[in-house]
């Protein structure tokens, strides 16, 4: 093998600058197969303190993991040298490919980072020929050293919004800012009280990160307006349009169970299996049988189709297109038509509106929405499923930051 044979292997094969492939061998090391290659530092052995060029007292071989080739892990046996100086004694030679004591190199870690970013650890050690808990080791690593900076990372923000989600069974959440503009998530903190976003919020605020901010949507949780308006005036804060449809429907579910529950069964059944999912639909997305299916309800349970009338006539105010003072004038009527009704549950929804008007107002200024966060949501979930689970929230959360937020940025 010619000297620039050996060098091009380092060069543009391995990616490595400044060495020269020795030999390449295949080798079985505990009954699995191994590409080792021994390489060499190029050029006349220098001191590491003073860089002067002196003579070799003795070598030394580290084996360093570093890449995979067909499915087959590429382990380098770097040879380094002990340097013989007269002014610094014996030194061993630098070298740029691993930190400290690690048993891989920095590329190996960058690799690992690429392949985790859209595959499971147990798919990335397949392909790197390594073990599950060797990618985990070297990932969670690599990810920690990018977190140091992480605030840095993070562009100047116009629109925040600010939610919540679930990473592990039995009531474990999590809060979550993301930026509206391009979906990307800011950060993660656990639990979903009003600690857990204000420990974001004035991480951020002391970089000067969202100096620029004119709008936060959030939903009626008290915790996070409570959160939010220690550091913001009202005018900032907007309630998604999202949420409060979601709130609507919670209340419209309630409204027909408690109506179920005193129907024979044989309406009861009826009512469940055909009629649930035509109430929570809005009218305008309706198609030729849900017209038909809502003409039979009115003649099945009227107060039903009332209590359905009702939550149309509530949401459609969203859809109009209207301005701000027409909304809060529209918002009260239908509070004050609530109250000569019934239906318990909206009335404590009409309660919540009228303490919560100057927030929900300013939807209809901005006319924003948790859209993008809802679909960071549904990412959250799939990198939840990829992984089988997160016992470890440090973990979980370096994972979300890379996959949608500004880790790798």
């Amino acid at each position: 093998m010619t000297n620039s044979l050996k060098k091009q292997i380092c060069d543009n094969l391995l990616n490595l600058q400044g060495f020269f492939a020795e030999s390449i061998e295949r080798v079985l090391n505990n009954d699995k197969e191994e590409i080792h290659m021994h390489i060499k530092k190029s050029g006349r052995a220098r001191c590491p303190s003073c860089n002067a060029l002196c003579s070799t007292h003795d070598t030394r071989i580290r084996l360093l993991q570093h890449s995979a080739i067909l499915l087959l892990p590429v382990v380098l046996k770097l040879e380094l040298r002990r340097t013989k100086c007269t002014k610094c004694g014996v030194l061993t030679e630098d070298h740029n490919l691993a930190d400290n004591n690690k048993q891989h190199t920095n590329q190996f870690e960058e690799q690992v980072l690429e392949y985790t970013n859209e595959l499971s650890n147990s798919s990335t050690a397949k392909l790197l020929g390594t073990s599950t808990s060797t990618i985990y080791r070297v990932d969670r690593i690599a990810l920690e050293k990018k977190d140091l900076d992480l605030v840095s990372k993070v562009p100047r923000t116009t629109r925040l919004s600010l939610d919540e989600t679930s990473f592990k069974k039995r009531h474990n959440y999590v809060t979550v800012i993301a930026n509206q503009e391009d979906g990307r998530i800011i950060d993660i903190s656990k639990g979903k009280s009003k600690n857990s976003a204000t420990s974001i919020l004035s991480k951020y605020d002391k970089a000067n990160k969202f100096n620029w901010l004119e709008t936060i949507s959030i939903d009626f949780s008290q915790s996070y307006i409570s959160a939010v308006s220690d550091f913001y005036a009202p005018s900032y804060i907007v309630f998604d349009k999202f949420h409060f449809s979601r709130i609507v429907n919670r209340k419209m579910e309630l409204i027909r169970r408690e109506i179920q529950k005193e129907l024979p069964d044989a309406e009861r059944y009826k009512i469940k299996k055909h009629v649930r999912w035509l109430i929570l639909r809005r009218h305008k997305n309706y198609e030729d049988k849900h017209h038909k299916r809502l003409s039979d309800l009115m003649e099945l349970n009227n107060t039903l189709y009332q209590a359905y009338l009702l939550k149309e006539d509530l949401l459609s105010i969203f859809d109009e297109g209207v301005e701000k003072e027409e909304a809060e004038i529209s918002l009260i009527n239908w509070c004050k038509m609530i109250q000569k009704t019934d239906f318990t549950a909206f009335k404590s929804l009409a309660k919540l509106i009228l303490k919560r008007m100057d927030l929900l107002l300013n939807w209809f200024k901005y006319k924003i929405s948790n859209a993008k966060a809802e679909a960071i949501n549904n990412k959250i979930k799939t990198t939840i499923k990829m992984a089988y689970g997160f016992k470890d929230y440090e973990y979980f959360r370096l994972k979300i930051l890379q996959r949608c937020g500004y880790l790798m940025r």
